[in-house]
């Protein structure tokens, strides 16, 4: 749990003359403006706190998935550290992995992470949604095509299985035997259970005729229920469900047919007719065509009150143009011609521009750049990053304290209570004031009672955040940690002459170690082996924590030892080597 005074370090960005400029702006909803020179974390904490003092939703555009899966951790942790806006409210709407017209299929974690946020975004709970520039070009349907992809079961009501079963078969689920994954379901009888993505877990629904009876959560690994609920959401695996009359569109347009009279008496038996003779189903790439039922919208018009923003403007321009680029290249080479154009699928690069300068909002910059018609207001910001220590916890104490030398308020946010521990562990070690920001372990402990009010506002505050995990820059770190442990290299607190003799010591000790179990004996080999335990086990948690010249320091005897076990073999053999010349 957060501790109210964290929440207060933030005050002081509401009180920016320049953010109270932008937010007026936006809440006023008076055209565009340009906000320059902040960093991309400088960018996430802006985005929250002005969600929450425009009061109104915002659409922030950038260049890729990449860029929206490096936005939405940061996103979430300032939620979670201002209070100003709910987590869970943060929506990634993701572009789709492959293009139009090359007869494949996005991957279906891309559909489902798509589907769940159409359905947040038509239903109104999303408050800040970050999206590629690709994906605000698809042509989408109204809000309410999206909200009645997902189904809300009640405890009490009465529901028609077969429907919901066929509701469930349209919008992606499949049937199994056992439910162990999302987007599975299976019906036995008069129980039902089913796994719906997003959800902790499965859930169990039993019925008394066609009444829901009870609604309980289940562990899919032991089957057994648990928690009863009084209601279950089953939210979509596709925003394009498998109906026929999304077929049959699909169909005709790409056998250069037309339905007529839609709309009037008579429609539904010539689509049913059409998908008669078609022998009409989904194929790969079918996805893309959906547009043409009827998707004459954008996620502007899912969200009309939403301020869009944009994330470096220059870059999304250059991007736009090169998938448009492709995705023309593509129609060109599939054969399609006019029966699907490009423009059916998405909306043009130029239609696009032109429809988002009727909607109020700002484009993101880091660094300000002129602009030839200087049109458009400009606020600039003074922000810079942090630095990067690749776990050289020493340089990091050290900037610490220059910065509150500085009288400047600095915060370290972590993933979770167990690493909150650890920084105050370290802190501690290394005499550097601190405070906790997150109540730990459930109450009191040796670290709060020391910490909470210890020191005035300038001392450094630790907090849990919402951090994702990284297991690639874990694993480069971790690479460096080691070669950091048995060199010294990068310590700060390690002279030249402290670093070349850790570097000998472990380069002789290693080659002891190794000349050790090339002897003959095995008593001198079963030392090596008492050798070798500590060596390989001891350094292990500071290989993943943080190494220091210190803990190295405990393995020196041993090394000390190798090292001249090294010297003396070498001196020994080319003494025999010698006699035998």
């Amino acid at each position: 749990m957060l501790l109210p005074f964290v929440r207060e370090l933030f005050a002081d960005v509401e009180k920016l003359s320049a953010f109270a400029r932008v937010a007026s702006h936006l809440r006023e909803g008076t055209g565009r403006t340009r906000v320059s020179g902040l960093t991309p974390t400088a960018k996430a904490l802006l985005l929250v706190l002005l969600q929450r003092r425009a009061e109104r939703p915002l659409i922030f555009v950038v260049n890729d998935n990449r860029a929206v899966e490096e936005f939405i951790p940061i996103l979430r942790g300032f939620c979670e550290l201002t209070a100003a806006c709910d987590p869970e409210a943060v929506v990634s709407l993701p572009a789709r992995d492959v293009l139009p017209f090359q007869n494949l299929s996005p991957h279906p974690e891309l559909q489902e992470e798509r589907a769940t946020a159409l359905w947040k975004i038509a239903t109104g709970t999303a408050s800040i949604v970050v999206t590629p520039v690709a994906a605000t070009a698809i042509r989408l349907r109204a809000a309410e095509f999206y909200t009645d992809l997902a189904r809300t079961i009640r405890r009490g009501e009465s529901l028609d299985t077969d429907a919901l079963l066929a509701h469930l078969n349209t919008v992606g689920y499949s049937p199994a035997d056992v439910v162990e994954m999302p987007g599975q379901y299976a019906l036995r009888g008069g129980i039902l259970d089913v796994y719906s993505p997003e959800a902790e877990r499965p859930v169990r629904i039993e019925f008394f005729g066609d009444e829901v009876d009870s609604i309980r959560r289940f562990d899919p690994a032991s089957q057994r229920s648990s928690t009863p609920v009084d209601e279950a959401l089953l939210l979509p695996l596709t925003e394009t469900p498998v109906s026929d009359h999304l077929l049959a569109a699909i169909h005709t347009r790409l056998s250069g047919k037309r339905i007529v009279g839609s709309g009037e008496a008579g429609s539904e038996e010539i689509v049913e007719a059409a998908i008669r003779a078609g022998g009409v189903t989904v194929f790969p790439g079918w996805e893309f065509y959906a547009p043409v039922a009827g998707a004459d919208r954008t996620i502007f018009d899912l969200l009309p009150r939403a301020a869009v923003l944009l994330d470096e403007p220059e870059q999304l321009h250059q991007e736009f143009d090169r998938f448009w680029a492709r995705v023309e290249e593509m129609h060109e080479r599939s054969g399609v011609g006019n029966l699907v154009r490009p423009e059916d699928l998405y909306l043009p690069p130029d239609d696009w521009w032109k429809k988002l300068a009727t909607i109020p909002g700002a484009d993101i910059e880091h660094l300000g750049i002129a602009h030839p018609d200087g049109d458009s207001p400009s606020v600039t910001f003074l922000s810079q990053p942090a630095s990067r220590f690749h776990g050289a916890v020493p340089a990091m104490l050290q900037q610490v304290q220059k910065l509150r030398q500085e009288n400047m308020q600095v915060l370290l946010a972590v993933p979770n209570n167990g690493e909150v521990e650890r920084l105050a562990d370290i802190f501690t070690e290394y005499n550097v004031s601190f405070r906790l920001g997150t109540r730990t372990r459930g109450g009191e402990s040796y670290a709060d009672e020391t910490s909470y009010f210890a020191g005035d506002v300038l001392t450094t505050t630790l907090a849990k955040a919402y951090i994702r995990a990284q297991p690639g820059r874990f694993i480069r770190l971790s690479a460096e940690r080691v070669v950091r442990f048995w060199t010294g290299a990068g310590s700060a607190d390690n002279s030249g002459a402290v670093e070349a003799h850790t570097v000998v010591t472990s380069l002789l000790g290693l080659v002891g170690l190794a000349a050790m179990f090339k002897q003959r004996s095995a008593k001198v080999r079963a030392r090596a082996m008492l050798f070798l335990l500590p060596i390989i086990v001891f350094p292990l948690p500071y290989y993943i924590t943080h190494p220091d010249f210190r803990f190295r320091l405990l393995l020196d005897p041993l090394l000390t030892i190798l090292s001249a076990y090294a010297v003396t073999h070498a001196s020994s053999y080319w003494k025999t080597k010698r006699k035998h010349d």
